[in-house]
């Protein structure tokens, strides 16, 4: 090679870019894949303790840090003409699974902020939450309810769940169980958990009744029945 000559490196910031982007939405599936092996061994070997809390929010702090980065990322390739619309749409799509995947994070970690703060709720059994949301048939709607309780108090419930709903039909009020109310026997009344039990099921609405709000009633044997009225408007999707 002769004194002078130009030496032409074929460099691809880009690449590096994504390389790094990569690495950081690997780690995230990590951290998710602990907390799902967690949650399928029983739920509460991963969060059953504050420390083993605050550590699942340390790690989404550490991804929020990430996903700055990675912002500081896009403009700085929004800037430059040295990137292609195809490298650029890959870096604005894995930065979105990335911001998906905390949001998911977070609302885990809220749902178990409940079970294990007891300085937080009372004592005893929780109707946590209770969701109900349209299906593709017409006049059906699925509900989901989540009960807990604290993860010190490890005493197996048993017992039975009532849910109503009342509403107006014809001009006049009316209260219907749900049990009633299901096309196919998906409704389970039966209460079996020690620290948390989601039921789930499908149920449809009498032609011209209309939704006021939903009651659900928590009667677990030898304790304290817990009763909890939803404003249909706010947990209907």
């Amino acid at each position: 090679m002769k004194a002078g000559d130009l030496i032409v490196k074929n460099h691809r910031p880009v690449r590096s870019k994504l390389y790094w982007l990569g690495m950081a939405v690997v780690a995230l599936g990590v951290v998710v894949a602990i907390y799902t092996f967690g949650v399928s061994q029983g739920g509460y070997y991963y969060l059953e303790s504050k420390a083993e809390k605050a550590k699942l929010e340390a790690d989404i702090a550490a991804i929020e840090r990430e996903k700055k980065a990675l912002q500081s990322q896009v403009i700085m390739l929004k800037q430059t003409q040295a990137v292609d619309g195809s490298a650029y749409e890959d870096v604005r799509n894995s930065l979105k699974q990335l911001q998906d995947e905390i949001l998911e994070l977070r609302q885990e970690v809220e749902f178990y902020r409940g079970i294990v703060s007891p300085a937080e709720r009372l004592a005893g059994i929780a109707i946590q939450s209770f969701d109900i949301s349209p299906t593709a048939q017409e006049g059906l709607h699925h509900y989901e309810l989540v009960l807990t309780q604290m993860l010190k108090n490890d005493k197996f419930v048993k017992g039975r769940v009532n849910v109503y709903v009342n509403g107006v039909q014809e001009g006049q009020p009316k209260k219907l169980q749900f049990k009633d109310l299901t096309p196919n026997d998906s409704v389970n009344r039966d209460l079996g958990f020690r620290y948390f039990q989601k039921m789930e099921g499908d149920v449809r609405l009498p032609e011209g009744f209309v939704a006021r709000d939903v009651v659900v009633e928590i009667v677990p044997k030898g304790r304290k029945r817990v009763t909890k009225s939803f404003p249909w408007r706010e947990v209907a999707g």
